[in-house]
């Protein structure tokens, strides 16, 4: 038997002690740490609940980590906003956080030249450009177009690794300079994609090829290859219908010879022509467009539901949940243009407690699922909805009844049948696991084959609900009838 005794533990530091008091209470910084966030918490959450405190300078999130970074312009904010925490907890997007001075004074983005690196270094070329609430997609395509009108625009690379920025080297420090006054703090779309500019220390960029996330417009790449093989003889197209030697990366090059473009084509971009730049987005050659859905409640929705809402803003062609990614799904709709009514209308709504993130995906297509999993309803998580005719927006006549709203109290249904009453109309909501209406009215008859009528909540969140657990719910008849929800009325 061995003699050796064991390791003595290592004594438990007491919570009352000077130095785990001084760890644990850091001194009051500019900068806040938060903590215990939702993980689909958005930086609009948090300005739109801490904006009370004061002017936020700037907003670090750390999504995986759930926690994030909040720069006031006074201190003084930054201690009303501990203090405050610390008496009333403070809840952002349905989550109870916590909040602490950071032990950083000021946030520094890795490519901002610090002001200790001279006035010359503060009057570089390249600037650094952080996307904040970047609901769509940003392409070099994006950025020249935002950028070119200041002057020769030599380089572009973007990177999404701490959210999406973007690096841009200008021919003038004059040109740097006009585009970071113009700028900073402005929306490349409406209401998302908020600018934050910066100097960075970088003086030139490195380029490795031309493409969505990366172009140098003083270089050719595509001339610079040497062929493995000489051309063929004979004319056939390739298997992707391109001439031999033509490369994919050529349909980025429209106005890019220089890196200049027209002033004019931003400011159409900031107001009118959001669609022109969202050309650029990943979508396959049928006008696809692939949506990702997060925060759902998984208890509430399944693909029929998410199908009900969804299909009064666009067709759907399919739904997949995701089994690894509780509270997520996608969705692949059959045009792109109606990423619009989406992201205008339900993106960060509240559904069944819990707000709803809508944002494009970066897959082409969403491939058919052979062996879907099952959903805690029992129902798969996998649907194709591409010959649903419950879809409205499949002709020209179908789109051109259907207007898309954004969720209101008032709720416009059809196709109930002949005699249906408000107790029947009432009932089927409450049937369907949904809350009551407050009002139901029923139209005088213009048609012996139906009944059509209003119903009314007292807010959206009980009607949006109402809609999602009842619209096309199947109806006890000889003639098969199945409810049908038109639109939300404001």
């Amino acid at each position: 038997m061995s003699n050796i005794a064991p390791p003595t533990k290592r004594m438990k530091t007491d919570s009352s002690s000077p130095s785990f008091s001084v760890a644990q209470k850091p001194s009051p910084s500019f900068v806040v740490h938060a903590r215990n966030l939702s993980e689909y918490t958005t930086e609009s959450d948090l300005r739109e609940t801490l904006d009370r405190f004061g002017i936020i300078e700037r907003i670090i999130l750390m999504p995986r980590k759930r926690q994030a970074l909040i720069q006031f312009e006074e201190i003084t904010s930054s201690i009303n906003l501990v203090n405050e925490s610390a008496r009333n907890p403070i809840t952002i997007a349905g989550s109870t956080c916590f909040f602490n001075y950071s032990l950083n004074q000021k946030l520094v983005n890795k490519y901002e030249t610090s002001e200790n690196n001279g006035e010359e270094a503060c009057q570089g070329i390249v600037l650094c450009y952080t996307v904040q609430n970047a609901l769509y997609p940003i392409t070099v395509d994006v950025i020249n177009t935002i950028s070119s009108a200041f002057g020769q625009i030599y380089r572009i690379v973007i990177t999404k690794k701490n959210g999406v920025q973007a690096l841009v080297e200008f021919a003038s420090r004059d040109s740097a300079e006009k585009a970071k006054e113009e700028l900073d703090n402005a929306d490349i779309y409406s209401g998302c994609c908020t600018l934050k500019i910066d100097f960075s220390k970088i003086n030139t960029l490195k380029v490795s090829r031309n493409d969505q996330d990366q172009w140098d417009y003083t270089r050719d790449f595509d001339s610079q290859k040497t062929p493995l093989l000489q051309t063929p003889k004979d004319n056939r197209s390739s298997y992707n219908s391109r001439q031999p030697g033509q490369s994919h990366v050529k349909s980025y090059q429209t106005n890019r010879s220089n890196g200049q473009g027209d002033r004019n084509g931003y400011q159409s971009a900031k107001k009118d022509n959001l669609p022109s730049l969202m050309n650029n987005s990943r979508h396959n050659s049928d006008n696809q467009l692939i949506l990702m859905i997060n925060n759902l409640c998984t208890s509430k929705f399944n693909c029929d539901r998410l199908f009900n809402l969804l299909c009064l803003y666009g067709n759907v062609e399919r739904i997949k949940f995701l089994i690894t990614k509780e509270g997520s799904a996608m969705a692949m709709m059959n045009a792109s243009d109606s990423i619009l009514n989406f992201l205008q209308y339900i993106n960060n709504v509240y559904i069944f407690g819990r707000k709803i993130h809508i944002h494009v995906s970066n897959q082409n297509e969403l491939k058919p699922a052979i062996k879907p999993g099952e959903l805690p309803d029992g129902t798969p998580s996998y649907k194709d909805f591409s010959n649903c005719r419950n879809n409205r927006y499949s002709t020209n006549e179908t789109a051109s009844k259907n207007k898309p709203v954004a969720p209101a109290n008032v709720l416009h249904w059809f196709n109930a049948p002949p005699g249906f009453t408000e107790q029947d109309v009432a009932q089927l909501f409450l049937n369907a696991g949904a809350k009551a209406p407050t009002k139901v009215k029923v139209f005088q008859k213009k048609s012996e084959k139906s009944t059509t009528g209003l119903a009314e909540w007292n807010n959206i969140a009980d009607c949006t609900e109402a809609l999602i657990l009842t619209n096309h719910t199947d109806i006890d008849h000889p003639c098969n009838y199945f409810l049908n929800f038109f639109e939300f009325l404001n």
